[in-house]
């Protein structure tokens, strides 16, 4: 019971730091310390000294406001968050005019990319930088990006077919040659080409923020988003934090999506089902208001999905036990949550599996594919 209260609130409290006004009341009794690890474990941490700041500003009904003592600690990790965003992003921007001067265009995507649609960007916690390279003439660059590091004297690991890790500093660049799990074929591969062509030769592309990072159109960049988060909720465990990048999306871009054709990409890479449950939890949980009615709001999995970031033990990372563990852990998510593939993905689990497994041991794709 006292957990329910808790994800309650929490979602109260995104709605807020979101910029949310129809919120009026909280429940009468708040444990404030599981609330503040929830939030830090779910990644939108920072989030919560927003909301706090809009319950004074709106003179919110709340009983049990927290000690002074967790104000603080709020805010102290909010600031940490901050400084690590600042870090990240000058380290991201530098990177990316390095590749400039030997003609390598860098399209950033994931963390750094959502940031741009919160209230505060630096208040969306990313780790790593995502990004995919082209050259002038919109080819892959990614061989070349690894070795305009390596000539800088940078650690660069490839030893895996869809991205490199290159060490900057102390910011890990993820340099992709896939946006997918291509090597499974299908809706998979499909979708990595379909990423490229809307990519094309790079001159369409917008910056960010006026600097040499570029990010993805529209389109290509929701139906990644909806890929990624599947990827997440099936096999790896999702979090609040998927859910708050594609409410801050959906809300500011709304009305530049042309939602049939959308839809239609959608079905076409197996994204539908789990479309409506995101939708669903940015309009009715997070409080996104939509201009299309349109756009399907009412999956009944919804909440379904939502208890499966806060409460299943799914995560198959930081567990310091190897790739061949982490990958038997995918496969033992997929039997443990095989809910999620019959209702939400609409596809089969046993068949996913097979890919999966298909895709380590048997498939083998040209590196320079790019």
């Amino acid at each position: 019971m006292q957990d329910r209260k808790n994800e309650k609130i929490i979602l109260s409290l995104i709605r807020l730091a979101l910029g949310q006004k129809n919120v009026h009341t909280f429940p009468d009794y708040a444990d404030w310390d599981k609330v503040m690890s929830l939030m830090q474990n779910q990644g939108v941490r920072a989030l919560l000294n927003e909301a706090l700041e809009a319950i004074k500003r709106n003179n919110i009904d709340i009983k049990t406001f927290p000690l002074r003592m967790q104000i603080m600690q709020s805010y102290a990790q909010t600031v940490q968050v901050e400084k690590m965003y600042s870090r990240h992003l000058a380290l991201a921007i530098s990177i990316a005019e390095q590749w400039k001067q030997h003609g390598i265009k860098t399209i950033v995507f994931k963390g750094l990319a959502h940031s741009r649609y919160y209230p505060n960007p630096a208040h969306r916690e990313f780790g790593d930088f995502d990004c995919y390279l082209i050259d002038a003439h919109g080819n892959c660059a990614y061989r070349q990006g690894n070795e305009m590091a390596r000539e800088k004297g940078l650690v660069v690991d490839d030893g895996w077919y869809k991205h490199s890790h290159i060490l900057y500093d102390n910011l890990t660049v993820e340099n992709h040659q896939y946006f997918t799990s291509a090597r499974r074929g299908g809706t998979d591969k499909a979708l990595h080409q379909y990423m490229v062509q809307a990519i094309g030769d790079g001159t369409r592309l917008e910056r960010l923020n006026g600097t040499e990072l570029y990010v993805l159109p529209l389109e290509a960049e929701g139906l990644f988003m909806l890929y990624h988060s599947l990827t997440h909720f099936l096999v790896e465990g999702i979090s609040l934090r998927h859910f708050v990048d594609w409410a801050c999306w959906i809300k500011a871009n709304q009305d530049k999506i042309q939602w049939k054709e959308f839809y239609s990409q959608c079905k076409r890479f197996r994204l539908d089902g789990f479309a409506d449950v995101m939708n669903t939890i940015a309009v009715k949980y997070l409080g996104v208001e939509l201009h299309d009615k349109s756009i399907f709001t009412d999956s009944k999995f919804a909440e379904r999905t939502i208890e499966s970031a806060l409460y299943d033990d799914s995560s198959i990372y930081n567990r310091s036990k190897g790739q061949w563990y982490e990958r038997l852990h995918v496969i033992g998510n997929a039997f443990r949550y095989s809910w999620k593939f019959k209702d939400v993905a609409r596809y089969s689990m046993i068949g996913y599996v097979w890919q999966f497994v298909y895709g380590y041991l048997c498939r083998q794709e040209k590196t320079e594919i790019c």
